[in-house]
């Protein structure tokens, strides 16, 4: 438990954001994407979303709301019946349980093994459960569904082929191009959603961090931090390789700071895929009719996973595995 509040502290001072108190307040996301909004009330813009089973730091409270710490690191108010809280104990026992984690895009956690009983909660990609167990310890299957517990203890039927096994998928995943753009290609025509980082809707640093994550890799939230990551290139095409991030905004002046506003992911052939409007594909080449921009930063996040660049694999993170 240490080893996570130490990694929250490290996050926290790299982005900037007030070290929490030094007594820890844990909790585990509750619904299948929690909206985190700039401020106690649902007016409020919403900057991030968490995906159920992240644990997260309440940090402030009001009224019904919480103020949390995502592991990104992002600070910001979820309500409270999105949240299950645990102590320390209870966080350590969560990070070891046998869990799952949802690889269809869309579906949904039903009350009883079949598709007709009633739905328990919505279920997209990403979301992470865990396991109900029999008295041997072992995972239950019933009419081919697996039973799952939610973070609240609530239990469901969730459909075979939808789910993987949680430590298996995160120790297997390849990081490479290919498998990347396997995962890429599934959020295209995703509507653009400021602070949407879920196959529901996204950003764009959500859609590149939403593409990383589920190859079991974990970029900060904002372009203007992932621009900060990995290995920096030249951005044109000459340098650029397919999976590299691409950044616009404006360079550095006398007056004026640089500016990163977006973020897409480079496809090769001068091609690039990003949350504008909706996920699409856009060029480089200012001849194309789909050209956009040029961009002024470029980094690589292939090859540079776990060596210290800013870039951290999942099964290498406390927020989602205990550590030794």
């Amino acid at each position: 438990m240490k080893r996570i509040a130490l990694a929250f502290a490290t996050l926290l001072a790299a982005a900037g954001i007030s070290a929490a108190q030094e007594s820890h307040d844990w909790a585990v996301v509750d619904f299948a994407a929690n909206f985190m909004r700039e401020e106690p009330n649902y007016a409020a813009e919403n900057g991030d979303q968490a995906l159920m089973g992240t644990i997260v730091e309440i940090v402030g409270e009001q009224s019904y709301w919480r103020q949390i710490i995502s592991p990104e690191p992002y600070k910001a108010w979820v309500t409270d019946r999105g949240l299950v809280r645990m102590s320390q104990e209870q966080i350590d026992a969560y990070l070891e349980a046998p869990k799952f984690i949802c690889i269809a895009e869309v579906t949904h956690i039903f009350s009883e093994p079949n598709q007709g009983s009633q739905r328990v909660s919505e279920f997209i990609m990403g979301d992470i459960v865990r396991k109900s167990l029999d008295a041997k310890g072992n995972a239950i299957r019933k009419n081919g569904y697996w039973k799952v517990m939610l973070p609240s203890g609530v239990e469901g039927y969730v459909k075979p082929g939808e789910v993987a096994d949680f430590y298996t998928w995160a120790h297997s995943r390849v990081v490479n191009a290919s498998h990347l753009f396997d995962i890429a290609y599934k959020l295209l025509g995703v509507p653009y959603m400021r602070g949407g980082t879920s196959i529901k809707n996204v950003d764009c640093s959500g859609f590149s961090r939403s593409a990383y994550f589920m190859l079991g890799v974990l970029l900060p939230r904002n372009a203007s931090q992932q621009v900060k990551v990995g290995e920096p290139i030249e951005p044109d095409m000459e340098h650029l390789k397919p999976g590299d991030l691409v950044f616009f905004g404006r360079e550095a002046t006398k007056d004026k700071p640089l500016y990163i506003r977006h973020v897409g992911i480079y496809m090769g052939d001068g091609k690039y895929m990003h949350s504008s409007s909706v996920v699409r594909i856009s060029s480089l080449n200012p001849e194309d009719e789909d050209y956009a921009e040029t961009p002024i930063r470029a980094c690589r996040v292939i090859g540079h996973v776990d060596d210290g660049s800013g870039i951290i694999s999942m099964k290498k993170s406390p927020y989602y595995f205990k550590q030794n």
